[in-house]
């Protein structure tokens, strides 16, 4: 299986669409088989209203075995917003306090050791200099929401329902922001199991569906 697994490579069947809202399914096949020995449905659902962009998961587990399983979002935005702010300007205010660890990634595994957090209180001050590393790894989240802005208008919230883990992301030199709720991440460099035993995964019985949730709310302009 490649990075970010292998739903973003095959194409969904349309299931509803009309000017506010659509609607995809993706389902096994002989092809996701071969990365992915399991029988799923994944349904994700796009709906928006007025200057809200609201996002469901629905994962299903059609087969007759537990359904081991991730799933994470990947949205991305200008950073800056505005052309004229530099990127230092910006900063993400969490809804709750964040003082655990967060982790780090080497040679696309979790390393074993936790990092200091640079958040400070609810508030991460945004720079470069933070994605050296790759993505910023909140594994023991306690925010379901964040708010992306500068002093000046716009501004971005999101906020999300049943992901407990959260990546922040940028590569370095480019003018994006990527806040990516997730439930599930990468195995640590420690873990040499079996894949059902990953840490992270959600674990579903035949016939459960999980649904997971996010919104991003466009604000100030």
């Amino acid at each position: 299986m490649g990075q970010h697994g292998f739903a973003r490579d095959h194409d969904f069947e349309w299931i509803a669409r009309d000017q506010n809202c659509c609607a995809l399914v993706l389902t096994d096949n002989d092809d996701t088989r071969k990365r992915y020995p399991f029988a799923f449905r994944l349904m994700v659902t796009f709906v928006l209203n007025g200057s809200d962009l609201n996002v469901t998961f629905d994962v299903t587990n059609t087969g007759d075995e537990v359904l081991p399983a991730s799933i994470g979002a990947h949205p991305a935005f200008n950073w800056p917003l505005l052309p004229k702010l530099a990127k230092e300007s910006y900063s993400l205010t969490f809804s709750d306090d964040e003082p655990a660890p967060i982790r780090r990634l080497r040679g696309g595994l979790m390393r074993a050791k936790p990092e200091a957090n640079p958040v400070e209180g609810r508030t991460l001050a945004l720079s470069d200099r933070l994605f050296v590393d790759d993505a910023i790894i909140f594994d023991q989240l306690k925010s379901t929401e964040i708010g992306y802005a500068a002093m000046a208008a716009p501004s971005i919230r999101m906020s999300w329902n049943g992901f407990p883990q959260l990546g922040v992301w940028s590569k370095l030199g480019a003018k994006l922001l990527c806040i990516e709720p997730w439930y599930g991440f990468a195995s640590p460099e420690s873990f040499d199991g079996e894949f059902f035993d990953k840490p992270g995964l959600m674990h579903l019985a035949p016939g459960e569906q999980r649904t997971l949730r996010y919104r991003i709310s466009v604000g100030g302009q």
